[in-house]
């Protein structure tokens, strides 16, 4: 299942998002996140064209859990420091697709990256087994090393999987995607 959600962020430096709150048999695998500033609306705009508004740091809390555990508190655009995050949105495809690296290369740049599509991906997909049945509230911390500028929207695609079970002539068949 794939959620989309969108809000508009306030010219501040610290961002705290709740996005959703989800519950069994879904459970959130992967989210993505993104900026975008005067798009709204604007047909002169290319809207597959994504800002990074100076961010500094950003992180996703499941509950209590912060992902990743060892934070992007060191992202530097302008000083050229985001490898880490945008090595994680090159790995996305592969982990995704659990397609070899070579073929689902996704052909962009670092520069492209940081200009064009700065995307900041969450794997998600190891929890707690305590989250397995319970409530998962879904949150996202942003920190910006200026207040983010005005008309700023952010949006959020939420990957989860989905868990089924069938019953068929006495039979239970447990079905994930």
């Amino acid at each position: 299942m794939i959620q989309c959600n969108s809000i508009s962020v306030p010219q501040i430096k610290n961002f705290t998002w709740r996005l959703s709150v989800k519950s069994a048999p879904e459970k959130p695998r992967w989210i993505i996140i993104t900026f975008q500033t005067d798009e709204s609306g604007n047909q002169e705009h290319n809207p597959s064209i994504f800002d990074h508004c100076n961010l500094t740091n950003m992180f996703v809390m499941l509950n209590s859990r912060r992902y990743p555990e060892i934070g992007y508190d060191d992202i530097n655009f302008t000083q050229q420091k985001f490898s880490r995050v945008y090595g994680d949105a090159a790995a996305f495809r592969t982990k995704f697709c659990n397609v070899e690296e070579l073929i689902s290369s996704p052909n962009i740049t670092p520069a492209d990256y940081k200009e064009l599509f700065p995307m900041f991906v969450f794997g998600v997909t190891k929890q707690s087994e305590k989250l397995k049945n319970s409530v998962i509230d879904v949150q996202t911390k942003a920190q910006f090393s200026a207040n983010v500028a005005a008309n700023t929207e952010a949006f959020a695609v939420v990957i989860s999987d989905k868990s089924l079970i069938f019953q068929s002539d006495g039979q239970k068949m447990h079905v994930e995607y």
